[in-house]
């Protein structure tokens, strides 16, 4: 059962990051790798309102393009915990935890974890042309990288 639990949790992180506003850039995995978000009593909330708005966010996910050649092991667990995500009207606002964004490259053995108990860890743009990016435990080749061609966000 718990593994099942497991097995669940996994398939909604990896379709949440999947059903965004356009694709994501590409994503070449030719090693191992592995993603994982265990949330126990804990609230996940990603909200965007107004016109051209986006609020982003990833858990244990990849974003962009990146290229995982070695052994990628990306892992969010939560316990009691809330990871909120907002955007406000012609602003971004881009979260990822344990996630790779950007151009990023995995050549190696990458561990990237991002545990939490009884956290609360929250990103936020509000007002006119405001940006929020915020990287926990994750490569980000790119500060203000979204992976939408919004027109918000691209600067390098």
């Amino acid at each position: 059962m718990k593994k099942l639990v497991l097995l669940a949790l996994s398939a909604v992180a990896t379709a949440a990051m999947a059903t965004g506003p356009t694709p994501a850039s590409e994503i070449t995995i030719n090693g191992n790798s592995a993603q994982i978000a265990v949330l126990s009593s804990s609230g996940v909330v990603n909200t965007a309102n107004g016109e051209d708005s986006l609020a982003q966010q990833n858990l244990a996910s990849n974003a962009g393009d990146v290229t995982v050649n070695g052994n990628s092991l990306q892992i969010v667990g939560a316990r009691s915990s809330y990871v909120g995500n907002t955007s406000n009207a012609n602003t971004v606002a881009q979260q990822n935890l344990s996630s790779n964004i950007g151009e990023v490259t995995v050549n190696g053995n990458s561990l990237q974890a991002t545990l939490m108990d009884a956290s609360y860890v929250l990103n936020s743009a509000t007002g006119r042309d405001a940006t929020a990016v915020q990287n926990i435990a994750s490569n980000n080749a790119c500060f203000a990288c979204t992976t939408t061609s919004s027109g918000h966000g691209h600067g390098h």
